[in-house]
């Protein structure tokens, strides 16, 4: 079984740890600890995805149309990505 806790420093206390030892009694287990990536951090960590976004935001503050896309559309763009 795999369970996911997602949690800040801060709220692991007594009351957590009792709960994953009582959840998991007798077994077994890995507790990986990483430090999640704030969402903007991660999406302008990539070049790419940066200037991608600095357009759109370009864009919507000039207040250009926006472009529509169907789901197709997306999946496509998405397959072809790094082709």
């Amino acid at each position: 079984m795999d369970t996911l806790v997602r949690t800040s420093a801060e709220e692991i206390n007594v009351s957590l740890i009792e709960f994953i030892k009582s959840s998991f009694k007798g077994k077994r287990i890995a507790v990986h600890i990483y430090e999640e990536e704030d969402d903007t951090a991660f999406l302008l960590g990539n070049p790419e995805t940066k200037k991608r976004l600095m357009e759109s935001v370009e864009n919507v503050n000039q207040s250009l149309p926006l472009k529509e896309y169907s789901i197709g559309e997306i999946e496509n763009i998405l397959n072809d990505d790094g082709k």
